[in-house]
């Protein structure tokens, strides 16, 4: 099953805005996507660092087949869904 991870942070604007956009989307995917949250300020996974994550919000999608795709800033509803699919 693919993944998609959103990196966010509090503080951050930017982030505020992508979680309404988040937040409608992904309940379309639900059965066919993992969605994880992950609050680069209180990560204690390490994924934020795994993934080199310098900027919030940034996006990654991880493929069944171990590649990834990593897109920084606020994505669009459009471009949220394109992510998801590829």
């Amino acid at each position: 099953m693919k993944k998609v991870i959103k990196f966010y942070a509090t503080w951050c604007g930017p982030c505020k805005i992508y979680a309404k956009t988040w937040d409608k989307v992904t309940p379309e995917f639900e059965d066919q996507v993992e969605f994880v949250n992950i609050d680069i300020d209180k990560d204690t996974s390490g994924l934020a660092a795994k993934y080199k994550i310098k900027s919030v919000p940034t996006t990654v999608l991880l493929r069944e087949d171990g590649t990834e795709l990593s897109k920084s800033g606020r994505l669009s509803a459009d471009e949220l869904k394109e992510v998801i699919l590829s």
